[in-house]
């Protein structure tokens, strides 16, 4: 048990980085150029911390590779996708299609098949 709580908690600091990346973004687009896009994004407090969950994740993830085979634990990672559709519905208010639902349940099979017999 201790094996996969060491593996899932950088996969969901990082998938709760995305959703905090988007809201710091907000509603800045490229439409007035890239420097100014990423002067206003990357001043963002919202993006500093996104960006700084993610370095958290990957210094996690140095933990996770220098314990676990990078076959067994990388797919594992996908769970990401599922975290970040589900996290996008509640805090960004994302419609969810029937593709999004049918997706992750193929890739919670995979992830079970992996923690089951890998």
């Amino acid at each position: 048990m201790t094996r996969f709580i060491i593996i899932f908690i950088p996969i969901i600091i990082s998938a709760i980085a995305q959703i905090i990346l988007k809201l710091g973004i907000g509603s800045s687009t490229t439409s007035q150029g890239l420097i100014n896009f990423f002067i206003k994004t990357l001043t963002s407090p919202l993006v500093i911390l996104g960006l700084s969950l993610y370095g958290l994740g990957a210094l996690l993830w140095l933990i996770v590779l220098s314990r676990e085979n990078v076959s067994f634990a990388f797919p594992l990672v996908s769970f990401a996708y599922v975290l970040a559709i589900f996290l996008s519905a509640v805090f960004l208010k994302e419609s969810i299609t029937l593709g999004r639902v049918i997706g992750p349940i193929f890739i919670i099979i995979g992830i079970f098949i992996i923690a089951r017999f890998g």
